[in-house]
């Protein structure tokens, strides 16, 4: 926001020079961006956060101004002269929401000579970047940026049935805003009507048909509160982001109304003339009631951690609009006032009073604290499969977890958790399934020339249950291209299932989860026969394969997609596998073959686990070296060559002993129906 200094000197008598001034706002959390000379004025570009709205205005940068310099501040300028007509009889208001508009203020001025404003006006105005209009349209931009306090001015004469009524737009309403653009509004629109029709989009921009145009002599000028979630949703609906929606956004301040309209119309009548008729038009259903806070000494000491004396901490809070209810030695009971919707606790009041005591002036201490002595299980799980998935070549993916809820849906049969206030039907609701998400991600790859990715993200799912959303952690995976690149020794080779499966192995043998199975199966979302998935007990731990073609084409992905989604949250309530140190051994390894006659429907993984059966201690290691179906293998079966490494730690092993280990192995394959071929 531009401030003008001159401007800024109304209100409180800064001796400051303008390099010092943006100096000190800087040091008080208003941050001073750029600092230009406009003439005999100086500008301040000045940067508002979001919970300060009440600094989006000249007035409220000179309280803070004010309370750091220690100065007096001058109250805003109001001096009407009223006619003898009241303003009830000459117009009506109604709010038929009163959640979205919570106040409206109006007041009616005749036989207005609307005109170009007087220089001082449209030179203040042109200072701090606005446009002039007319005198009456300036006089409520002068006081937005005066009070931070948005206004609007309308034609009185074409208001319909000399009414106004807050509500919610009709399906169907349009209405042609003063930037010339037509706009379809929605049922989700707050709008300002008269008897027949909108004239205005509440909070964000007034209509043509009312605006204030050279013919105009009698003007109704508003001043109100709406709902900043309500002017949010508005204003990104309808693409506008105007200086008044940019304020109600934020969250206006409810008790400035009336005085706002009071300042513009001492400001109308003194340069556009005119009789203001007597008294305000206040629809206020629920009037606000300020909250209260306690606020201890002892509470300040700790948290700033030095003493700040009575009188200052009252000086600071008092000159900030905050009023004192009471108290005793030890603690105050503090009001807050309106346009400070940022303190709701009383840590917020210590920051005030740290913010203006200046924090350089606060002592460097750093208070004991006993050292934590727990592990971070969870996060040491995260880390170790972070690592694991890096290893292997996996980059790590952060990606938004808003989607269409129709395209989560085909990932997942859960029921999603959709927004109340989404920005966009791509966005309306919380995905069921991560793999969209790494879909996305794999073709923003692909389309920038990256052929061979290979993604993983831990992020988190939600669903509806019982009516309630639950979040769900989990680890997606997304791969495409060559396992390895073609060179003048070997040629490429595309990456495979077994590749996604052997990956996958790896991170579930960082776990000590309890006999994980492995199995073909079927997804939705995966090519028949070309999917997989390991399980413990029943429960699914992970689910992977290869994307269909036809979901392939729709994601105009130029490359075969393998993907998995694994159940992080079940994973997680597994200990990592702990590491042993273990001496190598010194004595020789001997390795033998089994050429094994296999039934078709046992499969390696139950062959190895029949293995793993009984200890053997001098079992150092097996592995598949052939397979074999056909020729004298009979029908049913198929053969598998098994490679064996005996050794022991104690000594070499003996005929008589590799004789006896190899029996037991065959021993307890037997029940698997597995013996020795010939």
């Amino acid at each position: 926001m531009r401030v003008s200094v001159n401007w800024l000197k109304e209100f409180v008598e800064i001796t400051r020079e303008p390099r010092q001034l943006a100096s000190d706002l800087t040091m008080i959390g208003l941050n001073i961006e750029a600092l230009a000379a406009a003439g005999d004025d100086s500008v301040l570009d000045l940067e508002v956060t979001t919970n300060r709205p009440d600094c989006l205005g000249h007035y409220g940068v000179a309280r803070e101004l004010a309370t750091h310099e220690r100065l007096p501040l001058k109250k805003v300028e109001v001096s009407l002269k009223e006619s003898g007509e009241l303003a009830a009889r000459a117009v009506s208001i109604e709010i038929s929401d009163p959640d979205l508009c919570a106040r409206y203020c109006a007041r009616v001025l005749r036989n207005v000579q609307v005109g170009a404003s007087p220089d001082w006006l449209a030179e203040r105005l042109e200072t701090v970047g606005q446009r002039p209009i007319n005198n009456v349209a300036d006089a409520t931009n002068y006081v937005l940026m005066e009070l931070g306090h948005p206004l609007h001015a309308f034609d009185l004469s074409r208001l319909k049935q000399q009414k106004i009524i807050v509500r919610r737009a009709k399906p169907g309403e349009a209405l042609r805003t003063l930037d010339g653009v037509n706009r379809m509004l929605t049922p989700d629109n707050l709008v300002i009507a008269d008897g027949t029709r909108p004239v205005a989009v509440a909070g964000v921009m007034g209509g043509e048909e009312s605006e204030i145009g050279l013919s105009t002599r009698n003007v109704l000028l508003e001043s109100a509160w709406f709902d900043p979630v309500s002017i949010r949703r508005t204003s990104k609906s309808q693409g506008m982001h105007t200086e008044a929606s940019h304020r109600f956004e934020r969250g206006a301040d409810i008790q400035m109304a009336p005085l706002a309209l009071d300042r513009a119309a001492t400001l109308i009548q003194k340069i556009a003339g005119g009789d203001i008729l007597t008294g305000i038009v206040d629809v206020y259903p629920r009037p606000w009631q300020p909250r209260e806070l306690t606020l201890t000494k002892s509470e300040i000491s700790r948290l700033l951690g030095t003493e700040i004396p009575e009188p200052e901490v009252e000086r600071i809070l008092r000159g900030l609009g905050f009023k004192f209810e009471g108290g005793t030695r030890d603690w105050w009971r503090v009001s807050v006032p309106s346009f400070r919707l940022d303190v709701s606790q009383e840590v917020d009041l210590v920051g005030e009073v740290a913010r203006h005591t200046g924090y350089d002036r606060l002592p460097a201490r750093v208070r004991p604290a006993l050292p934590r002595v727990e592990k971070d299980l969870t996060r040491e799980k995260v880390i170790t499969v972070s690592s694991l998935l890096t290893a292997l070549g996996f980059h790590e993916i952060i990606t938004p977890s808003m989607v269409d809820p129709a395209e989560s849906g085909r990932f997942a049969d859960s029921q999603p958790v959709v927004l109340a206030n989404p920005l966009s039907q791509d966005a309306s609701a919380m995905r069921t399934s991560a793999i969209p998400s790494m879909l996305r991600a794999l073709r923003w790859n692909l389309d920038r020339g990256t052929d061979d990715v290979k993604l993983f993200e831990l992020g988190k799912t939600y669903s509806m249950v019982n009516g309630a959303p639950e979040e769900h952690r989990v680890l997606s995976i997304g791969a495409t291209g060559y396992r390895q690149a073609v060179s003048v020794y070997e040629g490429e080779a595309e990456l495979s299932f077994f590749d996604l499966k052997g990956d996958l192995e790896t991170i579930l043998g960082a776990f000590q989860a309890p006999a994980w199975d492995f199995e073909p199966a079927a997804h939705a979302y995966l090519q028949p026969g070309r999917g997989g998935r390991f399980s413990s007990h029943g429960v699914e731990l992970a689910a992977f394969g290869l994307l269909r073609e036809d979901l392939t084409r729709e994601y105009k992905l130029r490359r075969q997609v393998w993907t998995a989604e694994i159940n992080f949250e079940r994973m997680l309530e597994f200990p990592l596998r702990s590491r042993k140190f273990q001496a190598i051994s010194k004595f020789p390894a001997v390795e033998r073959d089994f050429s094994l006659l296999v039934p078709e429907e046992v499969s390696y993984a139950r062959l190895c686990a029949a293995i793993a059966e009984p200890v053997l201690e001098e079992l150092r290691g097996f592995r598949p070296v052939d397979r074999f179906r056909g020729g004298t293998i009979p029908t049913g079966h198929y053969s598998l060559l098994l490679r064996v490494a005996f050794q022991s730690q104690a000594r070499t092993l003996t005929s008589e002993e590799i004789a006896t280990l190899s029996g037991r192995l065959l021993e307890a394959l037997r029940p698997l129906g597995v013996r020795l071929r010939g």
